[in-house]
């Protein structure tokens, strides 16, 4: 391939304030959910709409449902149609005046409205884009716009989407004659920076101007500039290239991300017409096949994640301040680059990762075809794909952080030929890639889950530079643990071709679970380990090793880095799961285990992380556990109970990334200690706990600044009576804000937890933690957190005492002086002033429901309630994990079939049953994140055809027929006695509908299919 030396950049689009018009047009919206008649109108009643500001995404807000349309794939929450309104005057000043309306995403299929006339209709919901409202705002006193948003069918995606505004809204107001929005683009060279500037006249007369273009650095200090003539005919667009040189510059780069400003100004006889400030970065950036990315003759390893748009409770609408926490989090976990799988993020993604140094891949589709039943591949793609993707890459093509593009993900089509040459002809600094897509076509070759298989290094493509888009594929809940390794679709496996990764123990030893297996709809449903022994192909240390250690590795992007909402079903089995659990951190933000492993391997702070935890309650004593200790340090000493087990060094093979020690199970106290230079540094103390005694409030990020709107994560941990952290903890916090503010939302990182987000004051803990997000009303007034807990172990394994909790957390101004007093009762009644009054913890037997009330200056402001039973929490004894569990044809879509659960040995709910009428099919999606190729369609089936020797199958793959008369032997007892029948089949990258259609139905009954 030819080397891209890509030499930029680059610009941000938030910073940029033209003509120091450009104003957030966020607050006092109205909104409806639900289609409105003539809710475009200007003289339409809205007076009973909820008044909110935007970003807003409805959908998080709803009651997760198993009968939601969104369903599993997009994370069981409801979807429809919304509409919003709002109402502004028009400044006189504004008259002859360019004015337009920016909005920076909205889900999906939108049209806009300004005083009932149509500005325009936006399908893909995640563009930004912009209307021109100067013809209005030269003839009306008021504007009011409605924005209709459209996202009733479903699945409109393979993940979770959000629906409405998710994003910032804006309204600039220019002279006729301006810089059109996106219309700079600036990219550097050495010390060279080129700026090209569009200009437009929108003025009734032709005229002579001046482009003036300065350079600032970092303190606002001129230190280059270029002045050009530009004569421009009325209703015309011209377009200026400047170059300059700037002495000596700083660079951009990972560790130190310098951003230059360029100030545009369009002056006519000494009046500034318009004036555009561009935040960009001077870097040099090359890309060779045979060591992949330099950045500023620098060897740069692309440490990758890929992430969705969503932030668990929040859903898409991510407050700019949780979005900053969720960047820099990953920073210090040593991470340097993200995927935006599988759609661009909002424009203030990639002003914080241009500020923090974070690469970015940007990435503009998912498929270029149908994936998902109603989504924008299979509906507008054709017809949208070209506008998109120019409005895209010309909204992001200045900013440094973006070093390459990625036009799609497991998709096909002969239009990757056109994407690519798109993206050269408005930006020919960068190369394009694509997540497995038309490889033939792209600049640089990216790989999702087939560059995961035993071999596949060492025979890939060695024309082309090498990122591995999706590497690796591993999932762990944050607080569990299995000592039996555990491959999504078994191990071995001819398709997937996995790397072996021993197990820890001869036999499991840990047992604890969420439920138990008559608890579980199907095989599915189980959590996986933390031990980073939970894959489809390899582990995540093998990833590193392979990433660090073969020069031609470009880079490597995991999914993912944060769990995300949807995709439910396809790993773990659908409701009550809600969430993908692939993630370093979960959906409350909180750290996984696995975040310590990538921190060891990729950051050079001293740092030392002990797993599992050391509360083993219904473990038998000297019961050996593997003992893991993540560190980057020179070498670490574990002590048990102030007895070193001695010294180790951490390695760089994969399997000696992790210090480990199998010590026997016995309550105490270990702690790791890492030494630099043979002193010791750093260390890390774990200790036993007993039953849940007492909750602990801290803050993770940012506090509450003295602004309007302003939000902060606070952090409720479990804890016993001595203050160690219960690692099991799973009562009920409630929660109750003074001062100007209120609780935006409520989360766990549960992907498992099916209560609401939004609109509810309290929330069970999900492994000893639970998360509040409080957001400011006002700019002014003290504001206090008030967090109630009735604590206790659920099930009464080790101890039968319950104690009650209330703590305040100040997040403004002056902490709380109000007094606080807690009233309880054990009888069922409702607690009161004249109930016994808590002083300290006591003592209830099994089926007791506690309740309490929190009562503050006299006042009753809190009512809890926690029951202590058998039936109640997690279980201790879950069950062991099983082998590859197949795609239940109970959760598949079928005709002429019903579903039966009379019978034995089926698996999951139930199992279909065809009927004598013709027409008969089911059909599953799945979705294949290696190569194309073939695999084994394994049919499990029962049911008896008299006088035939059996049933025929016709199987299709996509809509082809790959064999049309699969024989399906008779079984002796239908619905009891099952068996299998395989059949190769073809499987292409990304989505695949697998159909079976019988040729009579009559009784053959379907359990699942298996693709091995």
């Amino acid at each position: 391939m030819r080397n891209f030396i890509v030499v930029i950049l680059l610009a941000v689009t938030l910073t940029s304030t033209q003509a120091a018009d450009r104003t957030n047009f966020d607050s006092n919206w109205k909104f409806a959910l639900g289609d409105v008649s003539g809710a475009e109108q200007i003289a339409f009643d809205d007076s009973s709409w909820r008044r909110l500001n935007v970003p807003h995404d409805w959908s998080i807000e709803g009651e997760y449902s198993e009968d939601n349309p969104m369903g599993g794939q997009c994370g069981y929450l409801p979807a429809g149609i919304g509409w919003y309104r709002k109402t502004i005057d028009v400044d006189p000043q504004w008259r002859s005046k360019h004015v337009e309306i920016t909005f920076d995403g909205v889900y999906m299929n939108s049209t806009v409205w300004a005083n009932g006339k149509k500005l325009g209709n936006r399908p893909y919901g995640w563009s930004s884009f912009t209307y021109d409202i100067s013809d209005l705002t030269d003839i009306s006193d008021s504007i009011t716009f409605a924005v209709r948003v459209d996202n009733e069918k479903q699945p409109s995606a393979r993940w979770y989407t959000g629906s409405g505004i998710y994003a910032h809204t804006w309204l600039t107001v220019k002279e006729k004659v301006h810089v059109p929005s996106d219309g700079i683009f600036i990219r550097t060279k050495g010390n060279t920076v080129r700026v090209d500037t569009e200009i437009i006249n929108r003025s009734a007369e032709s005229g002579r101007f001046k482009l003036r273009t300065s350079i600032r650095d970092a303190s606002g200090k001129v230190v280059t500039s270029a002045n050009q003539p530009v004569a421009l005919d009325r209703d015309k667009t011209g377009s200026v290239n400047q170059s300059m040189d700037i002495p000596n510059p700083s660079r951009w780069s990972v560790e130190t991300p310098y951003l230059y400003t360029a100030v545009t100004e369009v002056v006519s006889s000494d009046r500034v017409l318009d004036r555009v400030e561009t935040r960009f970065g001077v870097r040099d950036l090359e890309w060779k096949p045979e060591s992949g990315m330099w950045l500023n003759g620098k060897n740069v390893k692309m440490r990758g994640v890929c992430n969705h748009q969503d932030a668990g409770a929040l859903g898409t609408a991510v407050p700019d301040k949780v979005l900053r926490y969720r960047i820099e989090q990953l920073k210090a976990m040593g991470c340097n680059a993200i995927r935006t799988s599988h759609n661009p993020q909002t424009p203030v993604f990639y002003d914080i990762c241009d500020e923090v140094g974070m690469l970015v891949m940007d990435e503009i589709f998912d498929g270029w075809m149908r994936k998902a039943n109603q989504d924008y591949g299979g509906r507008w793609f054709n017809q949208w794909w070209n506008r998109d993707l120019t409005d895209w890459l010309r909204r992001d093509r200045n900013h440094p952080s973006v070093v390459i593009y990625s036009m799609g993900n497991e998709t096909r089509g002969k239009v990757g030929v056109e994407l690519v040459a798109r993206c050269h002809e408005l930006d020919p600094t960068r190369p394009v890639t694509s997540g497995h897509s038309a490889d033939e076509a792209m600049d640089i070759l990216g790989v999702n889950g087939a560059s995961e298989k035993v071999g596949w290094l060492d025979t890939m493509n060695t024309d082309k530079v090498f990122i591995g888009t999706e590497n690796t594929h591993t999932w762990q809940v944050r607080g569990f643990y299995r000592s039996l390794t555990w491959y999504r679709d078994g191990y071995p496996n001819k398709k997937q071709k996995p790397y072996k990764t021993p197990d820890l123990t001869e036999k499991e030893i840990f047992t604890y679970d969420w439920t138990d297996d008559p608890g579980r709809a199907n095989g599915k449903q189980r959590f996986n380990s933390s031990y980073d022994n939970a894959m489809v192909r390899l582990n995540s240390r093998r990833n590193i090793q392979q990433l660090r250690d073969i020069p031609r590795y470009a880079g490597s992007f995991r999914w993912t880095g944060y769990d995300y909402l949807g995709e439910a079903g396809y790993v773990h089995g659908g409701w009550p799961f809600k969430a993908f659990m692939g993630g370093a951190i979960d959906l409350a933000n909180f750290e996984k285990d696995l975040y310590y492993l990538y921190q060891s391997q990729w950051t050079d702070e001293p740092m030392v992380h002990i797993l599992p935890h050391w509360t083993h309650p219904v473990m038998e004593l000297g019961t050996t556990i593997p003992v893991w200790v993540y560190s980057n340090c020179d070498s670490v000493e574990l002590f048990f109970n102030n007895q070193s087990l001695g010294k180790q060094k951490p390695g760089q093979a994969w399997d000696e990334m992790q210090c480990q020690w199998m010590v026997g199970w016995q309550p105490g106290t270990l702690k790791a200690v890492g030494f630099c230079d043979g002193k010791p540094n750093v260390e890390h103390v774990i200790r036993t706990a007993d039953a849940p005694a007492q909750i602990a409030l801290s803050i993770d990020g940012e506090p509450l600044a003295d602004s309007d709107v302003d939000i902060v994560q606070i952090r409720v941990t479990s804890e016993d009576a001595k203050g160690e952290f219960y690692p099991y903890g799973e009562n009920r916090t409630h929660f109750h804000v003074t001062g100007p503010a209120t609780i935006r939302a409520l989360d766990n990182g549960s992907p498992i937890d099916v209560e609401k987000h939004f609109g509810t004051t309290d929330r069970i803990a999900f492994y000893g933690l639970t998360r509040a997000y409080v957001e400011t009303t006002g700019a002014e007034g003290d504001v206090a957190l008030l967090a109630s807990c009735i604590l206790g172990e659920k099930k009464q394994v080790t101890s039968d005492k319950v104690s009650i909790d209330a703590k305040w957390l100040a997040l403004r101004g002056n902490p709380s002086t109000a007094k606080t007093e807690i009233f309880y009762t054990i009888d069922g009644s409702s607690p009161s002033p004249s109930s016994p009054r808590y002083t300290e913890p006591f003592s209830v037997p099994l089926g007791t429901t506690v309740k309490a009330s929190i009562v503050v200056d006299g006042k009753a402001v809190q009512t809890l309630e926690e029951r202590f039973a058998e039936d109640e929490g997690f279980v201790w004894d879950g069950g062991q994990s099983t082998g590859p569990v197949g795609e239940q044809a109970e959760d598949a879509e079928y005709a002429e079939a019903n579903v039966s659960a009379n019978g034995l040995g089926f698996h999951g709910k139930g199992y279909i049953r065809f009927t004598r009428n013709p027409g008969g099919f089911v059909q599953w999606y799945q979705e294949n994140d290696g190569d194309a190729g073939t695999a084994d369609l394994i049919i499990r089936h029962s049911g008896k055809l008299n006088n035939k020797n059996g049933y025929e199958l016709k199987v299709s793959i996509n809509g082809k027929t790959v064999d049309a008369a699969v024989a399906v032997p008779n079984t002796d007892l239908p619905g009891q006695d099952w068996k299998t029948v395989t059949v190769e089949i073809p499987i292409g990258r990304g989505a695949n509908m697998i159909r079976l259609t019988p040729k009579f139905g009559n009784g053959l009954c379907i359990d699942e299919i298996l693709i091995r």
